[in-house]
């Protein structure tokens, strides 16, 4: 396939898939969980609940994520991504929405989290990056960019509407808001064009008769959601003035709005990409190794292992963002101004890493974006951070953040193959969320003094830190943890190489039956 043919092809899976992405499980409660911290504070701060239990939600649903991470992506090899993620699309929203109930019981806090992370996993890239994967070859890397770059986008965009809600009416109403937007925005589009190679194209499906229809309940939520996140950034300038993080959302509005139209005005059925497979009867086969073949195998220990930590220095920052800035004196509306920068960055991280990674050798890419952030963390750190400082810092590692799912979805692909992608990256994802969900906990119980404490079980571990410890340490942890990464190797399951990767596959297999 041309490398212009593949984005005339594939447009509408990339679309359906970038949304789905955005509004999934990965951005949103981790984006947002900042803006409710102060809410539960007030209302259930008498009854011991405090920062660093409210922010350890984090860790709960990642044990959740964790355990059903590999589950989920075996499941989708066996009945499709397509299926896992409509249906996880819907049980993700609903569970979103059930953390309104919390009535300050930290027994039922941590079901309502652990719930979220089982029914919501589908949502994550684990589903959506194999269809792209698949129809994108030539174009792999830019195209999980630009799966990826909702992220940032709609993470940066939640934060305002999260806390229009949060302001004009309560954190419950706010979290019920929050979790509509999957069901409306994302499900529809994942309705009509979220297509994978063995699934029924949609020129053949029944459901895109009724496209208009569909995707009018998209193009409303989509006015609603954007709506309330202007009234708020309108509310922002008129307090604290004209600033470049409140200009940020006039630029991402297009974006969330460019899928919809797009699928609206265009055909959306358009012919499979020629993929090569393996032969097993009927059934499609593609080139890469089995989930057991990959445990297997030492680099996939490399890569889940140095992703803990590289989680856990770049992705537990975000959502303490609000945190230290307001340590340092400034507002809250200005705080998370601020945070939305880290919008920016990953929109830029995703899709700058994305086209050098289609050019270069991906893991010295990944070394040179995920270490450079190392330093903006030194600075954030700095108990008298000013805001011009701050922003460079955020950016920093907004950009280091807007590559972390892009180079693992990619190096799981060129390095154990399209075969059992699923199941390896839900796999590998699973070491992933265990520093991003474990990480915004202990790094604010070691800045606020209370050592490493995991939920509710305190170790006694550096005790009476603080935040310019906790993020120059996590620094030194980042850049240290991505050295590995450049003895990885070259591709196994490079364009040119996997058809003969599969023939020789093919043959080994023939020749065990044979035996």
């Amino acid at each position: 396939m041309e490398k212009s043919g593949e984005f005339r092809r594939g447009w509408p899976v990339l679309a359906a898939a970038s949304v789905g992405i955005g509004l999934g499980m990965s951005p949103l409660p981790f984006y947002t969980i900042g803006v409710f911290i102060p809410p539960l504070l007030a209302e259930f701060g008498s009854e011991g609940c405090d920062v660093g239990f409210i922010i350890n939600a984090l860790a709960i649903y990642t044990f959740g994520s964790m355990a059903a991470s590999p589950i989920i992506g075996i499941v989708a090899e066996k009945f499709g991504a397509r299926r896992v993620a409509l249906i996880s699309i819907v049980t993700f929203s609903l569970s979103l929405m059930a953390i309104s109930l919390n009535t300050g019981s930290k027994s039922l806090y941590i079901v309502l989290w652990l719930l979220m992370a089982i029914s919501g996993v589908g949502t994550l890239p684990i589903t959506f990056t194999r269809p792209v994967a698949n129809w994108f070859k030539s174009n792999r890397g830019i195209a999980l960019g630009i799966a990826l770059i909702t992220t940032g986008v709609f993470g940066a965009l939640a934060k305002y509407f999260a806390q229009f809600m949060v302001q004009h009416s309560d954190w419950r109403t706010a979290y019920v808001a929050v979790g509509f937007l999957p069901l409306i925005i994302s499900l529809p589009l994942s309705l009509i064009a979220l297509r994978d190679v063995d699934d029924t194209p949609a020129s053949e499906s029944a459901i895109t008769k009724f496209k208009v229809p569909i995707l009018a309940i998209s193009l409303i939520g989509a006015v609603g959601f954007t709506g309330i996140v202007v009234r708020q950034v309108l509310q922002s300038i008129s307090n604290n003035g004209v600033r470049f993080e409140y200009l940020l959302p006039f630029g991402y509005i297009p974006l969330i709005f460019l899928p919809i139209v797009c699928m609206l005005l265009f055909k959306v059925g358009t012919r499979l990409p020629e993929i090569k497979t393996q032969a097993n009867g009927d059934a499609i086969v593609l080139p890469g190794m089995t989930l057991g073949q990959a445990l297997c195998h030492w680099r996939f220990w490399v890569l889940a292992l140095c992703f803990v930590p590289i989680s856990y220095a770049v992705g537990a920052v975000i959502p303490n963002i609000e945190q230290v800035l307001t340590q340092s004196g400034m507002g809250m509306d200005e705080a998370v101004g601020l945070a939305t920068l880290t919008g920016l960055a990953v929109l830029g991280g995703r899709v700058i890493g994305g086209y050098l990674i289609d050019r270069f050798w991906a893991p010295a890419v990944a070394f040179f974006f995920l270490a450079s952030p190392a330093i903006a963390l030194w600075m954030l750190g700095h108990p008298d951070v000013d805001a011009n400082t701050a922003t460079i810092a955020i950016l920093m590692i907004g950009f280091g953040a807007g590559v972390e799912y892009d180079f693992m979805a990619y190096m799981v692909s060129k390095y154990f193959g399209m075969r059992s992608y699923s199941a390896i990256y839900g796999s590998i994802y699973s070491f992933f969320g265990m520093g991003a969900g474990l990480g915004p906990g202990i790094m604010t119980n070691l800045a606020t003094g209370n050592g490493i404490k995991l939920v509710e079980w305190e170790t006694g571990l550096l005790l009476g830190k603080d935040w310019q410890f906790t993020l120059t340490t996590a620094g030194i942890i980042l850049f240290v943890s991505t050295v590995p990464l450049l003895f990885l190797g070259r591709y196994r399951y490079s364009e040119e190489g996997d058809l003969g990767e599969a023939l020789t596959e093919a043959e080994e297999t023939v020749e065990t039956a044979h035996a």
